[in-house]
């Protein structure tokens, strides 16, 4: 992890003051402190100001390789979670795989992006009926559900990629209906009592909704806490509250959501948004 450039500057001025050759150049004491020993328009400052700033940079660029190779060599661990995910992404619907006997590997002949269908994934070990299984969320454009065909060819692909003996749950679904019920107390003058936007007549409120839903990582939770900080930074809202969430054919107070499908999509028919003055 790269050092700060304070303690690159502090470790060099350390060595600087306890080197015994520099000592005997500059006399100073035993005791003597850099900063008490050079002013700050001295050259010596100078150039530790200018070393340490290099050192610095270099040090995150470092940390920036080092973390990018970490990433590639995860996603290439063969049957890692990273690993599930990136074959998932390369399903390549009407494609056999070949055997790589160099690798004992099955892959495509070749690659075609046109054919890759699957455009979300996320990959997750859970236990189910006490069994640990791997979950596989995936969708196409959209995040919709792909057809029983494809469905079907995407979880054969995926069994004789991936390594023997595992238990898999899929899951290519539409994206959960959620629906909220909300007091937003707004500005008269930027807003009517209908919420809409007095200069243009959009809805900042349900733009929000739907950007904060459409925006969550596939795969992700929905928190409340989260939807309230959006809705709080909109156009013309002074206040909000989230009294409940319709999901799941439930109405609730709910401070999480764990998606079923691996995505929410906003259930305008099951919402209920009043607009008040404060």
């Amino acid at each position: 992890m790269a050092r700060s450039r304070d303690d690159i500057a502090l470790a060099m001025k350390t060595e600087f003051m306890s080197n015994s050759t520099l000592r005997d150049l500059y006399k100073f004491s035993d005791t003597a402190v850099f900063d008490d020993t050079f002013p700050v328009i001295s050259l010596e400052r100078l150039l530790i100001y200018v070393v340490s700033g290099a050192i610095f940079l270099f040090e995150q660029i470092l940390d920036s390789f080092r973390a990018e190779i970490e990433a590639r060599i995860d996603a290439t661990i063969v049957t890692s979670l990273p690993w599930y995910y990136t074959i998932a992404l390369e399903f390549q619907y009407g494609y056999d795989l070949v055997f790589d006997a160099a690798t004992y590997q099955f892959k495509y002949a070749t690659a075609d992006e046109a054919a890759r269908i699957v455009k979300y994934c996320a990959v997750r070990d859970v236990v189910d009926d006490g069994v640990t299984k791997l979950k596989i969320y995936y969708s196409t454009t959209d995040k919709q559900p792909l057809t029983t065909e494809q469905q079907a060819a995407f979880e054969a692909y995926i069994k004789e990629r991936g390594a023997a003996g595992i238990h898999y749950l899929f899951v290519s679904q539409a994206p959960d209906p959620l629906g909220v019920n909300l007091n937003v107390y707004y500005d008269p003058l930027v807003l009517d009592n209908t919420g809409a936007l007095i200069s243009d007549g959009t809805f900042p409120v349900v733009e929000t909704i739907n950007n904060y839903l459409n925006g969550l990582k596939y795969g992700g939770v929905f928190y409340s806490s989260a939807l309230i900080d959006a809705l709080q930074a909109t156009t013309g809202v002074k206040d909000v509250v989230l009294e409940s969430t319709y999901w799941n054919t439930e109405t609730a107070d709910r401070r999480r959501i764990d998606s079923a499908s691996g995505a929410f999509a906003f259930a305008a028919g099951s919402s209920t948004i009043n607009y008040l003055i404060d």
